[in-house]
């Protein structure tokens, strides 16, 4: 019988040319079964046995050190998940006998009969596979009771806590009475944004998303290392071992690129048992998302319960410096800003008051750079999904890489047509100009309106008017104040300040050196020609 699942045996024997004509001059293959281990006493079999984990034992039953029946209630107490045939001799039949009351599956007689052997191996392998489809079952029950446990908390459920604890010793081939376990933390980070928002694998084969591909990565681990992996929601497992080494389990993840990326592992680095672990979840949970929230994704933590969280201390950057940056296409500076920003610690209200603030910061960079760009806006609201994809993530650093993908989409669009935009600003300009020209205008008190340095604004304002801004300022004033003289019968100290003069005579000189005549010359002259 070839194909299938292989069981792994250990035969014992203390009469050397029986071990050899046993290990080497039987078809087990051909019983679907192969010889990992001999050994010549109980002893020597036992320590063989915890190192290897066979599915069957194969043994004598008298043997020197320790005989076979002491070796099978040991094994039988210890591994009761192992298969236990047994050797013996006619006048040995007793003993046989007595074994089979401490868990032995069957005995053959010496010497071995081909086809006896091979009809015991069938009922053998049932049994071995009887086994493991109740370990599947148990399995996936103590992932329910496991999920049950971290929600309710295990004091509340202790007794689901020792069923589970059997379970995990059965699969671990661990003694009866272990109570420990390592646990492992594997969680898909960003896992709703990979979810909503696909990404292309790196090295895609077949239709499948980077989530999917990522699941099948985490399920293959327990072949990797020996284990119990349970789903406990999308996106996050817990794996439970008998041994912890984060070198191993780095090793592991650093197998593809995107694992290495998106997968973040929080160890426990002292074996404990379920009920402790149950307590401690909370925590590890909390400092897991609060980590990966700060430091971003594909973390690596086998000391997580001395971390300390990084809460922000210093104030926030200001908008208006970023909003400057961009528009001057100082893309340093940028950088430098959501340095700043995203990289200070989580605020006071965590995550979310993260994305709080970004959206916040971004409406303000919008309608400063793209309120007379429609090109720009039209860009912005193709990506509709920005707010969207923000609003999902659990990591200020994916934040950061948005934001910056963002704004350096802005930037690319701004530096595609400088002149263009420099109309815009300057247009914005003579806005703020038109509507404010009674008031005291000052380059300081535009800069601060529209984001500029005060030189970047003189320099694009003279390339684009021909003028400076002062001579546009007067150039309003005074076009103003003449409408006022031909139009109205204000008196001229009062269109003086209509138009931003506290002084009259200030107000006069100005007027005479841009037209030639006194406020009342030409309010003389402008009602002698309407009256023409």
């Amino acid at each position: 019988m070839r194909g299938g699942s292989m069981y792994n045996i250990i035969l014992v024997d203390d009469e050397r040319l029986t071990l050899d004509n046993l290990a080497n001059y039987i078809d087990w293959e051909q019983m679907s079964c192969r010889v990992i281990a001999t050994a010549s006493n109980g002893r020597d079999a036992l320590t063989k046995i915890e190192s290897l984990q066979p599915d069957i034992l194969i043994t004598d039953v008298k043997m020197p050190f320790m005989d076979g029946i002491e070796l099978c209630k040991q094994v039988h107490t210890r591994f009761p998940k192992i298969q236990i045939v047994f050797l013996s001799g006619y006048n040995e039949f007793d003993y046989a006998c007595a074994a089979l009351q401490h868990g032995a599956c069957g005995y053959l007689l010496k010497p071995i009969d081909h086809e006896e052997l091979a009809t015991t191996m069938r009922t053998v392998r049932q049994r071995c596979e009887e086994q493991k489809n109740l370990l599947n079952s148990t399995l996936l029950t103590s992932g329910e009771y496991l999920r049950e446990l971290l929600q309710i908390g295990g004091n509340l459920l202790s007794g689901l806590a020792d069923e589970v604890t059997t379970v995990y010793n059965h699969h671990l081939h661990l003694p009866a009475d272990n109570k420990t376990f390592y646990f492992v933390f594997i969680s898909i980070d960003e896992y709703t944004l990979l979810t909503e928002n696909p990404l292309t694998f790196d090295a895609p084969s077949g239709d499948f998303s980077t989530v999917e591909r990522l699941e099948f990565f985490i399920v293959g681990l327990p072949s990797f290392f020996p284990g119990v992996l349970t789903k406990l929601r999308d996106g996050q497992w817990i794996f439970v071992t008998k041994e912890s080494d984060s070198k191993v389990f780095t090793h592991w993840r650093n197998q593809s690129a995107n694992a290495q990326r998106w997968i973040s592992l929080s160890l426990t680095d002292n074996p404990q048992s379920l009920l402790i672990f149950t307590k401690q979840w909370p925590k590890m949970l909390q400092m897991r998302n609060q980590l990966v929230a700060i430091h971003g994704t594909g973390l690596i933590n086998d000391n997580w319960d001395n971390m300390q969280v990084v809460w922000r201390k210093e104030p926030f950057p200001k908008t208006e410096h970023l909003i400057a940056a961009v528009q001057q296409n100082r893309r340093d500076q940028v950088e430098e800003w959501l340095h700043d920003f995203y990289d200070g610690g989580l605020p006071p209200g965590n995550i979310s008051q993260a994305f709080v603030d970004s959206v916040s910061v971004f409406d303000a960079v919008l309608s400063a750079v793209a309120a007379n760009n429609r090109h720009l806006q039209d860009i912005i609201e193709k990506d509709s999904r920005f707010f969207g994809r923000l609003s999902l993530m659990e990591s200020m650093q994916s934040m950061k890489t948005h934001m910056r993908q963002i704004l350096s989409t802005m930037m690319d669009e701004l530096e595609a047509s400088p002149v263009d935009r420099h109309i815009e600003i300057v247009n914005e300009v003579c806005n703020i100009i038109q509507k404010n020209y009674g008031q005291v205008i000052t380059i300081d008190m535009l800069t601060e309106l529209i984001f500029l340095s005060p030189n970047y604004l003189r320099t694009i304002f003279k390339d684009v008017t021909g003028k400076t801004l002062m001579e546009y300022v007067t150039q309003i004033r005074m076009d103003n104040a003449g409408l006022m003289l031909q139009e109205t019968n204000i008196r001229i100290h009062e269109i003086a300040k209509r138009v931003g003069y506290e002084s009259p005579s200030y107000f006069g000189a100005v007027f005479f050196k841009r037209t030639g005549l006194t406020p009342n010359q030409y309010r003389t002259h402008a009602k002698k020609g309407s009256r023409a």
